[in-house]
């Protein structure tokens, strides 16, 4: 018997040995089959490695880019990257594999290759520039009358966000796909995107649509747009003023400000509301970390941001207050694990193994599912912005609406942004010379808390906040000082909505903004008029009310 048991036990050993070894064989049958695959998609990426200098980035335009394509110009080749810094592999968000891409039509791609590759940002300049009313043919002969060609997309997305079009007489809204062939669509992964699922148009230079294309193109409409050198008409020179324009122009300096100041009241008063909102539900604590941590995350990060300043509503207050900075960077799924993690050195090993132990304890969603987009410049990295909210949570927990009421009243606007800043500066001298727990020491440190970023802290948080703090009390002299500081305050340092809104209403005055207020009197016409009826100048109820014809 005992024999017996011994060659059973033997027999299912074999059994198990045979089973394991033909697994392990397959797996590796399968990771040379894939490595060949690999290899032969990313050719000059393997062959030289990373070691050599080549980027993911690089990797991306070798693998979408075909060989004998004359280089891309500078802004095209930014933008490619800023397109495409989502691949990681060789799958693209659609599940299109290069392998799986279609083939082109051969006649087209050699009469297409003919003219040098246009830099897409030259296309989109000129789209930019069509006057409304203009009507152009489309690829499959119907026509588009153009309303208004919509609004610069500088950011992940379709180019022109809500722009209004009458396609073959039917009037839509939608966004506008700017490429230089048709084909793009396929090569820059549109397909499977939602965020390209409501274009209407896509405009290219050259149409080089096939049968072995069409199914992974876009049902939109295609416009070829013409040269301008072969066909100046519906082109401007320049971008065209809007219609309100005229009207801005009659005014003087004083009437200017004043105008515009008064629009950027409004939009305080708005925003303000809506921090009233969230105050009622939550308490002026959250709802103050709720701000800065939205405004933190502007602009690519704004949504995570707010999904983490939800997180941190779970915990008490008393929570918030003595541990805000450790709870911050836990729930962010941003904090490496120090027992884990090789790559932490030095200082940057201490500073985690601090926040991972006082944070582990009292965790509730263990930082999973947040994403954190890194299209911006190292000094704007998520980290940097999550410790500027731990400084803004640990320097102004507990009563932090009691305390900035306190500074506010203190005197001139620039005493208290004097006093914001030396009171966010102190305790972040290893933010001021990383970007990363992981990075090495910057070669010029960088401080977190610069005068812009005190500046904008102070206009889109402190004061919106505050309003709706005053509200909440029924402090009739903070909500008078509030307003003040706003008009006083000097002009925040400019973005795209402000510069565009200059060149379209305010041509030729350069220094017509003069105050933080009327800057944000600009983005206030920009998002309840001219965005909203998407640059149709036709439409606009302020040209309407400006006009002097019964």
């Amino acid at each position: 018997m005992p024999d017996l048991m011994i060659f059973v036990f033997q027999a299912q050993c074999n059994a198990w040995y045979t089973i394991i070894q033909t697994i392990f064989f397959e797996k590796i049958t399968l990771f040379l089959i894939i490595s060949a695959k690999c290899v032969s998609t990313f050719p000059v990426f393997l062959a030289k490695g990373p070691a050599a200098g080549i980027s993911r980035e690089a990797a991306s335009l070798a693998l979408w880019r075909k060989k004998g394509d004359p280089p891309l110009a500078k802004a095209e080749k930014s933008m490619y990257i800023k397109r495409n810094y989502f691949l990681d592999d060789r799958t693209q968000p659609n599940g299109i594999s290069p392998a799986m891409k279609p083939k082109t039509d051969m006649a087209k791609t050699e009469s297409a290759a003919e003219r040098p590759r246009e830099p897409e940002l030259a296309i989109q300049k000129q789209w930019s520039g069509v006057r409304g009313g203009t009507e152009f043919k489309l690829a499959n002969g119907g026509t588009v009358r153009v309303l208004s060609t919509g609004t610069w997309n500088r950011m992940p997305g379709p180019d022109f966000r809500n722009a209004k079009l009458e396609l073959n007489g039917v009037r839509r809204s939608g966004d506008v796909e700017i490429h230089g062939k048709t084909s793009d669509w396929i090569a820059h992964g549109h397909g499977g995107d939602p965020m390209y699922g409501n274009v209407i148009l896509h405009v290219v230079r050259v149409d080089d649509t096939s049968p072995g294309n069409v199914a992974f193109l876009p049902s939109a409409a295609v416009l070829v747009l013409p040269d301008r050198t072969e066909d100046e008409s519906g082109f401007p020179a320049d971008l065209s003023a809007a219609a309100c324009a005229g009207f801005f122009a009659k005014m003087s300096a004083d009437e200017l400000e004043k105008f515009l100041g008064d629009a950027g009241v409004d939009r305080l008063r708005i925003r303000a509301a809506e921090r009233l909102r969230v105050m009622i539900a939550c308490g002026t604590t959250k709802a103050f970390l709720s701000a800065a941590a939205e405004q933190l995350g502007v602009p690519d990060n704004r949504e995570t941001f707010r999904v983490l300043a939800e997180r941190l509503r779970e915990y008490e207050e008393d929570e918030l207050t003595a541990h805000f900075e450790a709870l911050a960077w836990g729930e962010s799924g941003l904090l490496p694990d120090p027992a884990a993690d090789r790559r932490l050195t030095g200082d940057g090993r201490a500073l985690v193994s601090a926040l991972w132990d006082e944070w582990w304890p009292l965790r509730k969603n263990c930082g999973a599912g947040l994403f954190f987009k890194r299209t911006c410049r190292p000094l704007n990295s998520p980290e940097r912005r999550m410790a500027m909210l731990g400084a803004v949570g640990r320097t102004f927990l507990p009563d932090p609406c009691g305390q900035l009421a306190g500074i506010l009243k203190r005197g001139s606007v620039e005493l208290v942004l004097e006093t914001l800043g030396e009171r966010l500066s102190g305790g972040e001298a290893f933010w001021d010379a990383h970007t990363s727990f992981r990075s090495a020491e910057l070669k010029h440190h960088a401080s977190l808390f610069g005068r812009p970023r005190v500046e904008s802290l102070l206009a889109d948080v402190v004061l919106p906040v505050l309003a709706a703090y005053a509200k909440l009390t029924g402090d009739d002299a903070l909500e008078a000082r509030i307003f003040e500081l706003f008009r006083t305050l000097p002009p925040l340092q400019s973005n795209h909505v402000e510069r565009r809104m200059r060149s379209l209403c305010l041509p030729g005055r350069k220094n017509a903004v003069k105050s933080a207020a009327a800057q944000q009197g600009l983005i206030h016409l920009y998002k309840t008029h001219c965005a909203a009826q998407s640059f149709d100048c036709g439409a606009c109820r302020l040209r309407h009310s400006f006009s002097t014809e019964p």
